[in-house]
């Protein structure tokens, strides 16, 4: 896609990767799609769980960063993206990320398995 909206779903992807402790977010997690007019878009987002990988880094780098990217990594990438609104973005991806325990609970997640994954996730809070 060659518009400033694709860039916004990259990073609203980033951003979820890093707050949601998705550290499986390899290459093979992004994918595009060509419509019949032999346009591209970027596809919808997929294999999005809470996960570690080997030596606790991601499997994406956020503006140069692997092992504890933030808030600040992902302003970094929105300025080189060029778009603007970038915390909205992350407030709207952190809010979402903070329905976990609730969300979880709802639909018969473990209280272990709950408390295990907030812990992470709290770490994760900048």
């Amino acid at each position: 896609e060659k518009h400033v909206n694709a860039y916004k779903k990259v990073f609203r992807l980033a951003a979820f990767n890093v707050y949601s402790h998705n550290r499986d977010d390899h290459s093979k997690n992004f994918s595009f799609l060509m419509n019949a007019k032999a346009e591209w878009q970027f596809a919808p987002a997929y294999d999005l769980t809470f996960s570690n990988s080997a030596y606790g880094f991601h499997s994406t780098m956020i503006a140069g960063e692997s092992r504890n990217p933030g808030r600040k990594d992902l302003l970094k990438l929105a300025d080189h993206f060029g778009f603007k609104k970038a915390d909205l973005i992350i407030e709207e991806v952190q809010d979402a990320i903070n329905q976990w325990p609730s969300i979880a609970k709802e639909i018969g997640i473990s209280k272990n398995n709950i408390q295990t994954i907030q812990k992470v996730l709290n770490k994760i809070r900048d």
